[in-house]
């Protein structure tokens, strides 16, 4: 039998603990004072928001993430008020971000898992949804104990087109790794957003959480557990790699 040589892996939930309710009302605080503040811009949480749902949302002209959301941005700004923004933007990232760590925790396996797949031979792609820029990436991957150069590829906002739960994101995904989707398998931990991978037939494993079985589209996972469990299954070559 063939294995799945290609591993599509999320990243908050599946190798960085957090509680993503209470982590984005923090980060989306922080941000608002910091970027605001620094740039006197009263409208600035609304602004920030409206982007953010132009960047996910569908749309037919075909453009980054990125370039969807500074596009909405920055509609009505001056030139000289969005490059202030822009530098706002990057001092916040470097100086302010990396004190969100206190609102995440590393997860038990999660490291292990990566240095078996790796020992393996497995193509690593970290799929997380591509809603950041790299930078704020690689900072939680750090936060993880995970280094960014193990992944052969990782989606953000800067690379990508589509977000999750899209399945257009898997799609795009798959061609960045040059595979199929039966050659793929797609390892995370939120039901909607890692669970539409299986609307374009690449299988999921289920981490850290429970599954339970819905009338949605949603296919069921071929694997579940902890990711402690899936670290052992990779380092012993069980399903779900095998098939």
């Amino acid at each position: 039998m063939s294995d799945r040589r290609h591993l599509l892996v999320d990243l908050d939930g599946t190798l960085l603990g957090m509680d993503i309710d209470r982590f984005l009302p923090i980060y989306l605080e922080r941000l608002g004072s910091y970027v605001g503040e620094a740039v006197r811009l009263p409208d600035f949480s609304h602004r920030f928001m409206g982007a953010v749902q132009a960047m996910i949302a569908p749309r037919s002209e075909p453009q980054t993430n990125e370039r969807a959301f500074y596009t909405a941005f920055r509609a009505g700004l001056s030139e000289d008020l969005s490059k202030r923004c822009d530098d706002a933007f990057d001092a916040f990232y470097r100086e302010v971000f990396p004190q969100l760590r206190a609102h995440t925790r590393p997860i038990p396996g999660a490291r292990r898992f990566i240095a078996a797949a790796r020992d393996r031979g497995y193509h690593l792609t970290l799929a997380t949804s591509p809603v950041f820029p790299l930078r704020a990436i690689v900072e939680r991957l750090a936060w993880a104990g995970i280094g960014a150069d193990v992944f052969e590829r990782i989606t953000s906002f800067e690379n990508c087109h589509f977000a999750k739960p899209d399945h257009r994101y898997y799609r795009e995904v798959l061609a960045m790794a040059g595979c199929g989707p039966r050659d793929a398998l797609m390892i995370g931990n939120d039901r909607r957003d890692d669970g539409a991978a299986t609307a374009v037939s690449i299988p999921l494993a289920w981490v850290n959480g429970s599954f339970k079985r819905t009338q949605d589209p949603i296919g069921q996972p071929v694997w579940r557990g902890s990711m402690r469990k899936l670290a052992q299954a990779m380092e012993e070559g069980n399903a779900p790699f095998a098939r």
